[in-house]
């Protein structure tokens, strides 16, 4: 869409932005239909702050292949890339989302998960699924080659490889109440203050939920997302999408 906006008149653009919200949104309900999971929003959380944060594209989206009732679909909730040309290493981003009222509930479903797929058959399904599904847009047949090269525990780069989670933990969070309680000049520092106070209890326990499921020397990228309600959050996406229960 970005290459779009300089070549396109604004109506046109207008267009073919309605288009993808259009396909986008028909793409989530049907996932949601084929999975008879909601965890979408979190996918699509997790998806951004990849991209924006870390600066990973994406190669693979689990959500498109969740809509094929043929292809066996788990582990990771979207698999991102960052190339470092300094060290000439490839880091792949295994994505995993949870989204729960309490807070060491998701920590501990988020482990447990990670865990799993990060056990040798499961790994290696996902590279296949990786090698199969990747996405490819912008690249040329050298870039595509050397990628893949990567991916090929045959190949030299493949020693090069370095696996990193990514893990977005949404959760129910008081702050929001006890900020507003401050007004509105001083809403947005107390609920900074509020934040740091979580974290200072949340951090023992991801040290102790991650050590617990053998992830004590895995590279995780941690994202936490405090809501007012999960479950409000939730409803309104699904509601967004046009997907009601």
């Amino acid at each position: 869409m970005r290459a779009l906006q300089s070549t396109l008149p604004f109506d046109d653009l207008l267009v073919k932005t309605t288009q993808l919200n259009d396909s986008a949104t028909k793409l989530f309900i049907k996932a949601h239909k084929a999975t008879n999971r909601n965890g979408e929003a979190g996918e699509l959380l997790l998806y951004l702050l990849t991209e924006w944060v870390l600066g990973a594209p994406q190669v693979i989206a689990k959500m498109t292949l969740k809509t094929n009732p043929q292809m066996p679909v788990h582990g990771a909730d979207g698999v991102h890339v960052r190339y470092c040309p300094e060290t000439a290493r490839l880091f792949l981003y295994w994505g995993e989302a949870k989204m729960y009222g309490d807070v060491g509930a998701a920590l501990t479903a988020a482990a447990k998960s990670i865990a799993k797929s990060l056990k040798p058959d499961e790994l290696d399904h996902e590279l296949q699924l990786v090698q199969r599904n990747i996405d490819f847009t912008g690249l040329d047949a050298d870039a595509k080659h050397a990628l893949l090269r990567y991916l090929d525990p045959h190949e030299e780069e493949y020693n090069e490889r370095k696996d990193v989670i990514t893990c977005l933990i949404g959760f129910d969070f008081d702050g929001f109440q006890k900020a507003s309680a401050a007004g509105d000049l001083g809403a947005e520092d107390a609920f900074r203050s509020l934040a740091r106070e979580q974290l200072q209890v949340v951090a023992p326990k991801v040290a102790a939920v991650f050590e617990a499921a053998g992830l004590g020397s895995q590279d995780v990228e941690l994202f936490f997302f405090p809501l007012p309600a999960v479950q409000d959050f939730r409803d309104l996406f699904q509601a967004r999408i046009g997907w009601l229960p």
